[in-house]
């Protein structure tokens, strides 16, 4: 009852982003995997998390796996993880990644990011944290096709490497790609039954954290106010947030207004929420109630008024409303 990654190989993409139930055996299939192909074929492995202090049980990597290898033996030298006595592997942390800028991975050719999405309250994503991910990752791979994979907890949709990448999982689908890009979302029945039949399963069951940890269910988002604009909604204006622009449409009939990712180019009302996200063709809302579309659309909001196409659309919406009020 883990999560087998050979149905994500079968799609052979670059970039494979996981998210499932907790405790679903998704670092562990990682593991067995690579573990697998370093004995078959010597291919060595990157295991990587945000900060140093996330490694500080990095002696602990192979403990779950022992049992399935009884003939080897398993060691972790400082950041080295050895397969009899030979190094399989190598533990690395983005926050420090720069000063390993000039080491060389001849042999990696597969790389795992574990716990890539951050849970509230815990830790905080790097700045300009996709960019520190794709320079370590151009020091691993150095013009050779490294397989990345990236590992979390099934908690919000709403991350900077989502939005990044512009990746979604349409309502009711399991595997979405787009390009050389893969998202996955990890359900096993069998798991889940499992679990629900524990003590502590029966617990949470039906609860918003049993909704998380056994049916897999994103834990920060919901689809309330999740819905695509009407066919008869005009467009309003369009604002930038995080170097992404969203547009916003108004459907009168209904009474109710819209935020998309859908931009006419021809607008010429442009918000920016940010200096960063500032220049020349935009407006920068300084004095919010100065600018009354925008103010409209606040109070729509606070109405109950307004619709949006994606959950990551509503939960970015939900940090641009933090700024106005």
């Amino acid at each position: 009852m883990w999560y087998d990654i050979r149905k994500t190989l079968s799609y052979n993409k670059l970039y494979n982003f996981i998210v499932g139930n907790r405790g679903g055996g998704k670092t562990f299939g990682f593991k067995k995997w690579a573990i697998e192909d370093y004995k078959k074929n010597g291919n060595q492995f990157v295991y990587l998390r945000r900060y140093k202090q996330e490694l500080k049980t990095i002696s602990k990597f192979f403990d779950d796996i022992i049992e399935f290898f009884p003939e080897d033996k398993f060691e972790v030298d400082g950041m080295l993880l050895k397969v009899n006595d030979q190094v399989a592997g190598t533990a690395m942390c983005l926050s420090t990644a720069k000063i390993q800028k000039s080491t060389p991975f001849p042999f990696v050719d597969k790389l795992l990011f574990d716990e890539f999405i951050i849970e509230k309250g815990v830790y905080h994503y790097l700045p300009d944290e996709v960019v520190s991910f794709l320079e370590l990752y151009e020091t691993v791979s150095r013009l050779r096709d490294v397989k990345a994979f990236f590992m979390s907890n099934a908690l919000t949709v709403t991350n900077p490497y989502f939005i990044y990448f512009s990746l979604n999982l349409p309502y009711g689908t399991l595997i979405s790609t787009k390009g050389d890009l893969l998202l996955q979302l990890v359900q096993d029945a069998e798991f889940i039954k499992a679990k629900k039949a524990t003590r502590f399963g029966k617990i949470i069951d039906g609860t918003p954290y049993g909704k998380y940890a056994i049916d897999n269910e994103f834990l920060l988002d919901n689809r309330c106010f999740v819905a695509k604009k009407t066919p008869n909604a005009r467009y309003v204006f369009t604002f930038m947030y995080k170097d992404v622009k969203y547009g916003v449409y108004i459907d009168a009939t209904v009474g109710l207004m819209f935020v998309s990712k859908d931009v006419d180019p021809s607008c010429r009302t442009i918000y920016s929420l940010t200096l960063a996200d500032h220049s020349p063709n935009t407006m920068l809302l300084k004095g919010i109630n100065k600018r009354l579309l925008f103010y409209k659309f606040t109070e729509n909001f606070k109405l109950g008024n307004v619709r949006f196409e994606t959950i990551g659309i509503k939960n970015t919406i939900m940090e641009v409303i933090k700024l106005t009020l």
